[in-house]
Formats: structure tokens, C-alpha cells, sequence
């Protein structure tokens, strides 16, 4: 039976006739490589190398059988890696994204492709679409984005719903007020204005002719800071912020106003030709 691995062994040497680099790209020891090509030529019962002080040279039999075999082991190699590219997915993830949203999604995509190995990597929306874009990753999990901030072939699946709301400290004074009803003007945070949370905002203040407010853009991060340090109001993503809800830190303000239900799910580059994204997702819906 054909030993694949001691031609394409063979042939790394011959391309850079030298046991040490070879033993590098390899990550086998040199003695394994000098092996692995006697092992070749007891095979073939010939000579398929002269050790020469400028490194490993092929003889005439070694260039013979070099030049009938590279083609096929480049194309061999191109398949393997191919085989290991479709199963590894690299998923970006969104920086405000809940653990544990995107583990179980993980944990799911895990359960349906056993072989699969997921390699995250946390980042603001502008980097990851980028990312996106360039095929850099895969697929992105985010809350679902304006359609302007990425390119057309950039697709979403949908996998859940997102709720935005305002929100105050538990000690502020605004709990007890309709802000947006009355003539004081008043500053609502939000997120960056790229985001559909911000969008949503800008839309219900219109809606109900909130003239009094002005919107301030911020990090997500900010917005949680300032909310402890100081009383403001923030419009910002519930699920973003179960464990203050829940420990009482935050309290959600009652302003009479319905906001509008946001998706999250999964992005991907339709023009990624190597991996059906679009079939790994689907099955985890």
C-alpha cells in the first residue's frame, strides 16, 4: 500500500534541500525526516538523495519520481487543508454580546458538527463587517444592524429578539417623572449612532415630538459608568444588562412608550465560497 505521508515528506525536502527547515515546516524532528526518506528509499530500492555540503540534492531516480508526484501531493495537501478550513469555523463576536447567548449558540453549533472547532474573537461592529468583508472570519453574532453600515452581500440570520428600553440607577429621581413629557430639557445616552438602538431612539423621539431631549452617543461601557457614577437616563439593550436588572443596580423607567423589538443572529459573507455558513446556522435555529 502507497504511504502518502513519506512522498509528501519527500517532496518537502526536495523543495527546500535542507533536513532542517523540512524538520520545521514538518514539526517532526530531523532524525524522523532522515528516517521517514530511507524508509522511501528501502520502498523503492533506489537512491533518491545525495547529502551534499550545500544540502540535500536529488538524484536522478529522486528528480524522476519528484517530478511525477509533486502535482498530485500539492493537490493532496490543498484538499487536507481545505478539509481542516471547513472545520474550524471563526466566529466574530459582538463586545456587548451575553456569555450566555452566545455560548449556548456555541454549544448548539458544537452539538450539530462534532468535529467542528470554534475560534472566537471579540470586537466593535465597524471592525468585525470589515473583518466580514474581507473573509478575514466567517460569521458574525450580533444584535441586527442599519443596513448602511455593511455591504450588500453581507447577509443576516435571524436567531432571537434583543428589547430595548430606558433605564436609571436605582437611586435616581427620574423614576418618579415622565421626562420626555415635560419642558425641562433633559439628556438621554445611548449607543454609538451607528447602532439600531440608537436608530430606535431617534425614531420614538420623533414619533412623540420629544423636542426637550437631546441623545448622547457612547460606548456601552461609558454608559454603564456614568449610570453609577452620576443620575442620568440611558436607552440601551436589556439583555445587555440582566445581571444589574436582577441585583437591583438598574431600574427600568416607565415612560409610557412602547420600543420597538430587535433581532440579533448571525451575519455572514454570502460570497464566501469555502464554507456554507448559511447551512451551519440554519440547523441551530
Amino acid at each position: 500500500m502507497v504511504d502518502l505521508e513519506l512522498y509528501r515528506i519527500f517532496k518537502i525536502v526536495a523543495d527546500e534541500e535542507n533536513l532542517t527547515r523540512a524538520s520545521e515546516i514538518l514539526s517532526i524532528s530531523q532524525p524522523a525526516v532522515t528516517k521517514h526518506i530511507h524508509n522511501l528509499e528501502n520502498e523503492l530500492e533506489l537512491k533518491l538523495f545525495d547529502r551534499t555540503k550545500y544540502g540535500m540534492k536529488l538524484t536522478s531516480d529522486g528528480a524522476e519520481i519528484y517530478n511525477q508526484i509533486k502535482d498530485a501531493i500539492n493537490i493532496l495537501v490543498n484538499v487536507e487543508n481545505s478539509i481542516k478550513q471547513n472545520k474550524k469555523l471563526n466566529l466574530g463576536i459582538h463586545t456587548n454580546m451575553p456569555k450566555e447567548i452566545y455560548r449556548a449558540i456555541i454549544a448548539k453549533l458544537k452539538e450539530n458538527n462534532a468535529s467542528m472547532e470554534v475560534a472566537i474573537e471579540k470586537s466593535p461592529t465597524e471592525d468585525m463587517f470589515s473583518k466580514l468583508e474581507k473573509q478575514e472570519i466567517d460569521a458574525y453574532l450580533s444584535k441586527k444592524q442599519p443596513e448602511n453600515v455593511h455591504s450588500e452581500f453581507i447577509k443576516f440570520i435571524k436567531l432571537g429578539f434583543f428589547h430595548d428600553d430606558f433605564f436609571v440607577n436605582s437611586g435616581s429621581q427620574f423614576l418618579e417623572k415622565n421626562v420626555i413629557k415635560e419642558d425641562n430639557e433633559v439628556t438621554i445616552y445611548t449607543l454609538r449612532s451607528i447602532s439600531s438602538t440608537s436608530k430606535n431612539l431617534e425614531n420614538i423621539l420623533k414619533e412623540n415630538n420629544c423636542k426637550n431631549v437631546k441623545i448622547k452617543n457612547a460606548t456601552f461601557n461609558t454608559i454603564i459608568e456614568e449610570m453609577q457614577n452620576n443620575d442620568i437616563i440611558a436607552y440601551i439593550t436589556e439583555e445587555y444588562i440582566k445581571d444589574e436588572l436582577e441585583n437591583g443596580k438598574i431600574k427600568r423607567l416607565d415612560l409610557k412608550i412602547e420600543s420597538p423589538v430587535g433581532e440579533y443572529g448571525i451575519y455572514y459573507n454570502s460570497n464566501n465560497q469555502i464554507k456554507n455558513v448559511k447551512k451551519i446556522f440554519n440547523t441551530i435555529k
